[in-house]
């Protein structure tokens, strides 16, 4: 995959072909709400996954994010790493304790919640049986492997983990592989997931977060392949549309 799948791709494509999704994680409420106006530019929505006591400011900033269009999702109340605790304690204790906290107080605030992401990506397949009654979306990182995971649209199951790559200087991103990611998941007609963390300008934001310049500048680029920008809870309409 090199920077050859870009430029005739881009210009030929006709239709929306592949999607990604941009998630950030914990809770950066302010600096979320800022970049609305960047995700609106180019029609784009994201995933935020909150973590921690939702409080009542976090079901403002989270009900102002759903209805700019964004998913809003849970990363735990601790942000506890789901396997080792449950092979410690057990699976109703890690329910008990990190997830129902959260999703009774996105009910108590009329939030209706269907995204989860793993604390630190750790994830099996036995903690995902036990998330998905409550969640349709699980994600996680991309596994020890370390390989960009590509998702066909068509066949994406309704309810499904979905391993992103992260964005950051802590991750060694390179703008021109995250392009080259793009292109491949535009000509596969695949989803390609990215994680960060804080928005903000390069400069003033730490190294797992995602800095504004690069998020416009990948923005700006997919719309330039026809890329779809979406949040995890559209997956599931382009999936049963077959677009």
């Amino acid at each position: 995959m090199g920077a050859c799948l870009c430029g005739s791709f881009a210009a030929a494509a006709a239709e929306p072909r592949g999607a990604v999704c941009f998630t950030f994680d914990d809770y950066h409420g302010t600096e979320w709400l800022e970049a609305v106006p960047l995700f609106r530019k180019y029609g784009a929505h994201a995933t935020f996954f909150v973590v921690g006591e939702i409080t009542p400011e976090k079901a403002g900033v989270m009900k102002k994010l759903q209805a700019a269009g964004h998913t809003v999702g849970l990363h735990s109340l601790h942000h506890c790493d789901a396997v080792p605790f449950i092979h410690e304690h057990s699976e109703e204790e890690y329910l008990r304790r990190e997830i129902v906290p959260q999703l009774d107080a996105c009910a108590r605030y009329g939030l209706t919640i269907r995204s989860f992401a793993y604390p630190n990506n750790r994830r099996d397949e036995a903690a995902d049986r036990m998330l998905f009654p409550y969640f349709d979306h699980l994600r996680a990182g991309r596994g020890p492997e370390k390989k960009t995971l590509y998702y066909p649209l068509a066949t994406l199951p309704e309810k499904c983990p979905l391993g992103g790559t992260g964005i950051g200087s802590y991750y060694n991103s390179e703008l021109a592989v995250l392009k080259e990611e793009i292109a491949h998941a535009a000509e596969t007609d695949s989803v390609l997931v990215f994680f960060s963390h804080n928005i903000g300008p390069a400069g003033r934001i730490g190294r797992i977060d995602m800095p504004a310049e690069w998020l416009e500048e990948l923005l700006a680029y997919a719309r330039s392949l026809n890329v779809r920008l979406v949040g995890f809870e559209e997956l599931n309409g382009l999936r049963s549309r077959g677009k």
